[in-house]
């Protein structure tokens, strides 16, 4: 016969476990006219766990971090339901976190490689405005 356990709480809520190390990845910067979505990102839970279609949405708010959904309808409306999601609040702010530093990060490479593409574009007119 199968005795119970007396309950306890799971380590995360006594503060026993550390919080995964989660890497996040800018898989591409979103720029549709009348789109909130400003990128698709990937993270990696603990090296062991990937997910991939987490999406930066710039709101009224500002910008937060959308897991992956997916949509089914239900009477007649569209209906959204996330595929996975964070558990606790710090989960969730700590991932979060680590895509829109991600974010930022892509976005301040970008802006590196458009301002040499135009330093270069400059020097190119300077030196054929001197030869000729």
């Amino acid at each position: 016969m199968a005795t119970k356990k007396p309950s306890q709480k799971p380590a995360a809520e006594k503060g026993q476990a550390p919080a995964p190390s989660i890497t996040a990845r800018i898989d591409r910067l979103v720029d549709y006219e009348g789109s909130n979505v400003r990128a698709v990102a990937s993270v990696n839970v603990a090296g062991v766990f990937a997910v991939h279609g987490l999406k930066v949405i710039d709101s009224e708010k500002g910008l937060f971090v959308s897991m992956p959904q997916s949509r089914y309808e239900k009477e007649g409306k569209t209906q959204y339901s996330d595929i996975c999601h964070p558990i606790t609040a710090k989960a969730r702010a700590e991932l979060s976190d680590s895509v829109l530093a991600a974010y930022g990060q892509k976005l301040l490479a970008q802006e590196e490689v458009s301002q040499a593409a135009g330093q270069t574009e400059e020097s190119g007119q300077a030196e054929c405005g001197q030869a000729m």
